[in-house]
């Protein structure tokens, strides 16, 4: 059982408040490593004509895009059965046939089997950024004012500040180890905003239902422990389930999975103890300070 949550907020808000220093620099200094989703760059889709897709025909293949042209960011994805796509930074017209002859030579296929390399236009993905940023913000605001409603403005407030600690830390954990960012992530984000949100709206369940029922003494560090104590254990097999399933999609995964599955597990993590240590002991900290200054 947790003893007393409230009384290690310092810690956790130390704790949280280093990680999106971290971030934030990591974000202004270097950025993120935006993939050829949002930069533009070129694919190329071809039948294997019989051979077998594993990670040899996949580390394979990147040989052979690496040998014949200068591309830097590379993904190989197998599509339907027995059909490959290949996105890469832009390539010029020499390139794009050096690496098709490559491939032909490789797995003796004939023209038929290729198809032409086409151009990514990035652009359309910047708008994509765009949009899902509106969608983001129109998102947190209504949950604001949907938490509101169901509970009070300083439960909403509460729950909007845990929700931007976990985007940060997402979009930071992908800044500092330099992971290629791509339109999965965005999607990734969005799933996170939605399950976050879930687990923090238990616990606020928790303290409304302590509220009502606590005796004038009761302080709201009393309430937040109370609220934490009974909905952690549910709140953590909830996430260690989701997690060892997502776990397990990017492992065995092909790279189009593995590009989604591993913003979840981030996200995932850092939305249970945001729901968990940090909405919640600022909801009472908030409390005091207000009741102090009556």
């Amino acid at each position: 059982m947790i003893k007393s949550p409230t009384s290690k907020s310092k810690i956790f808000f130390i704790f949280s408040a280093v990680l999106i220093v971290i971030s934030i620099v990591s974000l202004l200094v270097q950025g993120l490593n935006l993939g050829i989703d949002f930069t533009g760059g070129s694919t190329l889709s071809f039948e294997l004509n019989g051979t077998k897709y594993d990670k040899a025909v996949e580390a394979r293949i990147t040989e052979l895009v690496k040998a014949n042209s200068d591309a830097k960011d590379i993904v190989v994805q197998k599509v339907g059965d027995g059909g490959v796509s290949i996105k890469t930074t832009e390539l010029t017209n020499e390139q794009s046939k050096a690496v098709v002859d490559a491939i032909k030579a490789e797995y003796k296929l004939e023209q038929k089997h290729v198809s032409e390399v086409e151009k990514v236009d990035g652009n359309v993905s910047k708008r994509l950024i765009a949009d899902s940023l509106k969608a983001i913000v129109l998102a947190v605001i209504l949950m604001l004012l949907y938490i509101t409603w169901r509970f009070d403005f300083m439960s909403g407030t509460c729950a909007v500040i845990a929700l931007c600690h976990d985007v940060i830390i997402m979009l930071g954990f992908y800044s500092v180890f330099r992971f290629s960012v791509n339109t999965s992530f965005i999607a990734a984000i969005l799933t996170i905003l939605g399950y976050s949100i879930n687990a923090t709206i238990i616990v606020f369940d928790r303290v409304r239902e302590k509220s009502r029922v606590a005796k004038k003494a009761t302080t709201a560090n009393d309430i937040a422990d109370d609220a934490i104590t009974n909905s952690y254990l549910r709140a953590i097999n909830s996430s260690i389930t989701t997690l060892l399933t997502i776990c397990v999609l990017y492992v065995m995964g092909v790279d189009s999975i593995k590009e989604f599955a591993l913003p979840i597990i981030v996200g995932i993590v850092a939305g249970t103890y945001s729901s968990l240590f940090l909405a919640d002991p600022v909801w009472a900290a908030w409390k005091n300070s207000a009741k102090k200054s009556k």
